[in-house]
């Protein structure tokens, strides 16, 4: 993987954490979740949001029943940059 693509992974994966941050009660189904993504300019397969998915519960993140994901109180610390994790773009100065 070159730098372009495991910076895109890094955001992509906060993009993920975001989309669920703003969803009502704070889950939402992947195909939902993949057009929230493409609106913001990642086009992603299925099975490249379902294994993103799949990663973010490893780390304790997400909740994923390889339907829906759910954001956790760990997930929420990391898109609103109170806690970070390796693999997960921190946010921008004002983004949190």
């Amino acid at each position: 993987m070159n730098t372009a693509e495991r910076m895109a992974e890094l955001d992509r994966r906060r993009a993920i954490l975001a989309a669920l941050m703003v969803a009502p009660a704070y889950m939402m189904p992947v195909r939902a979740l993949r057009e929230q993504l493409s609106l913001v300019g990642y086009n992603t397969s299925l099975d490249r949001l379902s294994t993103d998915c799949a990663w973010l519960a490893e780390q304790g993140l997400a909740d994923w029943t390889g339907i829906v994901a759910t954001l956790t109180d760990r997930g929420s610390d990391v898109v609103m940059g109170r806690a970070q994790v390796p693999g997960v773009k921190r946010p921008e100065p004002g983004e949190g």
